[in-house]
């Protein structure tokens, strides 16, 4: 089963992950403890990367499809 995720940021911007090694580390990231750590590197489908400042999360949805 696939999962998405669903981050919502301070002022109501969200960014949607899908892709399935960047979903596998955020929840493994949100498992764990990241408060020395605010930017989280994510492959993105283009071949790049995205980072992400967790500071500025306001929430995470993860939901399966």
């Amino acid at each position: 089963m696939k999962q998405i995720i669903t981050i919502h940021y301070i002022g109501g911007s969200t960014m949607e992950v899908n892709k399935s090694e960047a979903v596998a580390e955020l929840i493994r990231l949100i498992d764990g403890t990241f408060e020395d750590n605010h930017f989280v590197k994510l492959p993105n489908r283009s071949g790049g990367e995205v980072y992400i400042n967790l500071s500025l999360v306001t929430s995470i949805e993860v939901r399966s499809i």
